[in-house]
C-alpha cells in the first residue's frame, strides 16, 4: 500500500470517526441551558437590546422626519406609531415569549460537553466581562447601523415614491 492510498484511508476513517462522535454527542441538558442563560443575564440582555434598538429607531426617525420637514404634529404622530410597534415587538418577543424558543434551539445545536465549556468560560472573569461589555457593543453596532440606515433612507424613500408613482400610472391606465 503507498502512503498517499495509506493518507486518504486514514482520513476517512478519522471523518468517520468525528462525525460518529458528534452524532453520539450528549444533548444539552434543561438544566444546563438554563444554568448557562442565567450565567450570561439573557432576560436583561434581551431588554437592552430592545432598548437600544429602540432609542436608535427613534433617532433615525426623527431625523428623517426633520430632514422631510415633517410637522411638529407630525413628528409626534409618528414617534408614538414606532414606540407604539416597538412596544407591541418587545412585548411579543419577551424573555417569557422567547426562553423556550431559545431552549429548544440551544438544546438541539450545543452537546452538553459544549454548553458546560461555555458556562465554564462565562464563570471566568474574561467570561463575564464579555457579558458586562455586550450592551456597549452593541450601543457601538447600533449607532454604526444607524448611520448606514440614514444614509439609506433617502434611497429607500425614492424607491418608495418610484413605486407609488408606477402603481398610481398602471392603475390610470386599466
Amino acid at each position: 500500500m503507498n502512503m498517499s492510498r495509506f493518507r486518504r484511508l486514514a482520513l476517512a476513517f478519522g471523518f468517520v470517526f468525528i462525525f460518529a462522535s458528534q452524532a453520539h454527542a450528549t444533548p444539552a441538558s434543561a438544566g444546563s441551558v438554563r444554568a448557562l442563560f442565567q450565567l450570561m443575564h439573557v432576560d436583561t440582555m434581551i431588554d437592552g437590546v430592545y432598548a437600544s434598538m429602540q432609542k436608535s429607531m427613534s433617532q433615525v426617525f426623527a431625523q428623517d422626519a426633520q430632514q422631510r420637514g415633517a410637522s411638529a404634529a407630525r413628528q409626534r404622530i409618528e414617534a408614538k406609531a414606532m414606540d407604539d410597534t416597538m412596544a407591541m415587538v418587545h412585548a411579543e418577543y419577551s424573555w417569557a415569549v422567547m426562553e423556550p424558543e431559545m431552549m429548544d434551539a440551544y438544546q438541539k445545536t450545543f452537546s452538553e460537553e459544549e454548553i458546560t465549556a461555555m458556562i465554564n468560560f462565562y464563570s471566568t472573569p474574561a467570561g463575564q466581562a464579555a457579558i458586562t461589555k455586550m450592551p456597549q457593543l452593541t450601543q457601538l453596532m447600533m449607532a454604526s447601523t444607524q448611520a448606514h440606515m440614514q444614509a439609506l433612507l433617502p434611497r429607500v424613500r425614492a424607491i418608495a415614491e418610484k413605486a407609488r408613482a408606477d402603481a398610481d400610472a398602471a392603475d390610470a391606465a386599466h
